[in-house]
């Protein structure tokens, strides 16, 4: 068993591929079921757009500097 810190799954690390992967993942399936609801007519702008947003987030955190 790995101490805290040693591993190379350390919390901080699996916390950042989280952030980074998690946003642009919800936002495909936000976007997805905007475009399955739209087919019927019912079309959410505002799920299109929060789906932007959430990829946008994604690709955001590469921004962020490295120590």
């Amino acid at each position: 068993m790995a101490t805290s810190g040693t591993g190379p799954w350390t919390a901080l690390t699996v916390l950042k591929l989280v952030l980074r992967f998690g946003p642009p993942l919800v936002g495909l399936v936000v976007i997805g079921r905007a475009v399955i609801l739209s087919i019927g007519g019912d079309i959410e702008r505002w799920q299109f757009a929060l789906g932007a947003l959430l990829i946008l987030a994604g690709f955001a955190s590469k921004l962020v500097p490295r120590q």
